[in-house]
C-alpha cells in the first residue's frame, strides 16, 4: 500500500492498541539508553539521547508516560517506575518557571489522581503552592518566568504552552482561591494572545509604561502554539463552560480552516513548503477529543481527531518495523529548537506521551484517559 492510500486510512482499535504496544517497547529502550537519568530529545532516527538528572520541562513527561502505561498495563512494576521518577522532580518545586505547571501535572499530579500515590500528591500540592505565590497581582497572571528558557523578559511575559497543564494544575483539588487564580490567568492570557478570527499568538510581553499585555509573534502561524492554545481552551470549556466553549470551538474550526486537511501541519503556517510539525497535530487532536465530549457535533471533531492521528502514525514520523528492531515505535515527528540557530525533528518524552494519550483516547471513548486528568 503507498504511504498516500495509508495516510487516508483510519486506525482500527486493534492497530491503536498494536501501536501502543510498540510505544510501550519503545520506553523500555529509552530507559536503558538513558540510566538514572531523563531523556530530553534524540535528533531524528539516531536514538543518541541527550538525557540528565533533572529532565528540565520535559522530565515531566517521561514520568507522565509511566504513570500513563501503569494505567493502561495494570502493572505494578510500571506504577513503582512512575513513582521513582516523580520522586526526582522535587528539585524542580523552586525553579521560576511556569513550565512546572508541566512539570508536575504530567509527572506527579496524575499519579495522585490515577493512584493516590502520597508521595505525588504532595509534589502536586507543594507545586500548586509555589504556583500560587507567584501569581502577578498587577499582570493578572503568573508569568512566564527567567528559568528553562524564560529568559531575563520572562518574569514579564506569557507563554501558551503551559496553558492547558495550569488550568488542570490549579484545579487539581477543590479550592475556590486556586480555581479563581487559574481563570483570572487565562482570561489575561485570552486577551492577549487570542484573536476573533480564532488564532493564538505564542507569546506576549507586558508593557509596564502601558500597563498591558503585547503579542511577540503573528496569531496563528506556529501550529504547535496554536494546538496549545486549543488544547487549554478546551480544558477551561470543561472547567468553565461558556464562553470558553464557543471560544475553543472556534480555534479549533480556525485549525481546520488553515490546515490542509489531508497534510501534516507546516510548523509555521507562511512557510507551507517549509518543514512540518506532526507534533502539532497529535495535540491538536487531544484539544478536539477534548472538545467532542462538550458540543452537540462532538463526532465530527472526533473523527477529525482520528484522521489526524492515524495520518501522523501512517507517516514517515512514525516507524513500524516487523520483529524486535530496535527503532520500532520510535516517534521522531517534534519538531523542537535543539540550538538556538538550530531546529530539527525529534524523540522526546512530551511527543512520546502526547502519542500515547492520544491513542489510548481513541481506544477507550467510553473510559476516556485524558478527561480522566480533570476531576
Amino acid at each position: 500500500m503507498s504511504l498516500l492510500a495509508r495516510s487516508a486510512t483510519l486506525l482500527s482499535r486493534e492497530q491503536i492498541s498494536h501501536t501502543l504496544q510498540l510505544l510501550f517497547n519503545r520506553m523500555e529502550l529509552v530507559d536503558a539508553a538513558c540510566p538514572n537519568k531523563f531523556p530530553i530529545y534524540s535528533a531524528n532516527t539516531t536514538s543518541r539521547w541527550l538525557a540528565s538528572s533533572g529532565g528540565s520541562w520535559m522530565g515531566g513527561f517521561w514520568s507522565g508516560c509511566w504513570w500513563l502505561r501503569a494505567q493502561l498495563t495494570e502493572s505494578s512494576a510500571d506504577r513503582r517506575k512512575a513513582a521513582l521518577l516523580c520522586q526526582s522532580l522535587s528539585d524542580k518545586l523552586e525553579t521560576d518557571s511556569l513550565n512546572r505547571t508541566m512539570i508536575f501535572w504530567y509527572g506527579a499530579a496524575l499519579g495522585a489522581r490515577w493512584f493516590g500515590d502520597n508521595d505525588a500528591r504532595q509534589q502536586t500540592q507543594k507545586a500548586i503552592d509555589a504556583l500560587i505565590s507567584s501569581y502577578d497581582e498587577q499582570m493578572q497572571c503568573i508569568p512566564l518566568g527567567t528559568a528553562m528558557g524564560g529568559g531575563k523578559d520572562g518574569a514579564r511575559c506569557l507563554s501558551i504552552d503551559t496553558f492547558s497543564s495550569l488550568v488542570q494544575l490549579l484545579s487539581f483539588e477543590t479550592s475556590q482561591h486556586n480555581e479563581a487564580i487559574a481563570q483570572q490567568h487565562t482570561n489575561t492570557l485570552l486577551n492577549a494572545c487570542f484573536t476573533q478570527e480564532g488564532a493564538f499568538h505564542s507569546h506576549a510581553r507586558y508593557n509596564l509604561e502601558q500597563q498591558h499585555f503585547q503579542p511577540t509573534d503573528v496569531a496563528g502561524q506556529w501550529s504547535r502554539g496554536q494546538a496549545w492554545g486549543m488544547l487549554g481552551l478546551s480544558q477551561a470549556a470543561q472547567r468553565w463552560g461558556e464562553p470558553y466553549l464557543s471560544q475553543a470551538r472556534m480555534a479549533c474550526e480556525y485549525w481546520q480552516n488553515t490546515r490542509a486537511d489531508d497534510d501534516l501541519p507546516p510548523n509555521q503556517l507562511a512557510q507551507a513548503n517549509g518543514a512540518c510539525d506532526p507534533s502539532a497535530a497529535i495535540v491538536a487532536a487531544l484539544a478536539m477529543l477534548t472538545l467532542s465530549d462538550q458540543c452537540s457535533n462532538g463526532l465530527q471533531w472526533r473523527k477529525m481527531a482520528h484522521r489526524q492521528i492515524s495520518k501522523v502514525i501512517h507517516s514517515r514520523y512514525f516507524i513500524q518495523l516487523e520483529g524486535e528492531h530496535e527503532n520500532s515505535g520510535l516517534f521522531w515527528g517534534c519538531y523542537y529548537r535543539t540550538r538556538p540557530d538550530t531546529e530539527e525533528w525529534v524523540e522526546s518524552p512530551w511527543g512520546h506521551f502526547l502519542l500515547m494519550t492520544a491513542l489510548a483516547e481513541l481506544n477507550h471513548p467510553a473510559t476516556s484517559i485524558e478527561p480522566r486528568f480533570r476531576s
